[in-house]
């Protein structure tokens, strides 16, 4: 007998622009704008504040400008994406249990961040039958950069999809009605059978 073809259903899918599992990785870029905001708003702020018409000032005021606001952005990012990875993983947790009927397959935000960033199978059972498998598949997806002076190579943004490959058993229900079917014949021609 063949061996059954496996059929993948999407549960969710995201983008790396809503979690990227990295909420730092353009600290550089961010420090680098609010560092040339920081200097501009220095050099206004120099007509009215004396103590500010010197380069020594204006370099630490720059400099604490885009620390302070760089940490800011990365801590709001990261909130955001911790928030969304909370949300993502109740819903595909409603949803392997409601396939699985066992709470136990349950992943707390740490496993299923581990789901994503391996990649690799989680086999689950259902009423102790394997069969199905919980995985996260990432794609690149070229997208032209939004800020050509600050990055001049493009962003690769990767669409996720979480999936679960479903898999019949060798003998499944086909199997079974065969089963069943000889058992009914034997029962009616009179033999006696023992289970």
């Amino acid at each position: 007998m063949p061996n059954p073809k496996p059929e993948q259903r999407v549960l969710s899918s995201f983008t790396s622009e809503q979690w990227s599992g990295h909420p730092g990785q353009d600290g550089v870029n961010m420090f680098i704008g609010f560092a040339v905001i920081g200097a501009v708003l220095s050099l206004i702020l120099m007509i009215f504040v004396p103590g500010l018409r010197s380069l020594g000032a204006v370099l630490l005021f720059t400099a604490v400008f885009a620390v302070i606001f760089t940490a800011l952005s990365i801590k709001g990012k990261a909130s955001v994406e911790r928030k969304f990875l909370e949300g993502l993983t109740a819903t595909v947790n409603d949803i392997v249990v409601g396939l699985t009927g066992n709470t136990a397959h349950r992943l707390s935000t740490q496993q299923f961040r581990g789901l994503i960033e391996n990649g690799l199978p989680l086999p689950l059972l259902v009423n102790g039958v394997p069969g199905l498998e919980l995985q996260a598949i990432s794609e690149p997806l070229l997208v032209p950069a939004r800020n050509p002076v600050v990055k001049r190579v493009d962003n690769v943004v990767r669409t996720t999809r979480v999936v679960i490959n479903v898999t019949p058993p060798k003998y499944g229900i086909t199997s079974f009605d065969r089963l069943l079917a000889a058992a009914a014949e034997a029962g009616g021609d009179g033999g006696s059978g023992t289970a």
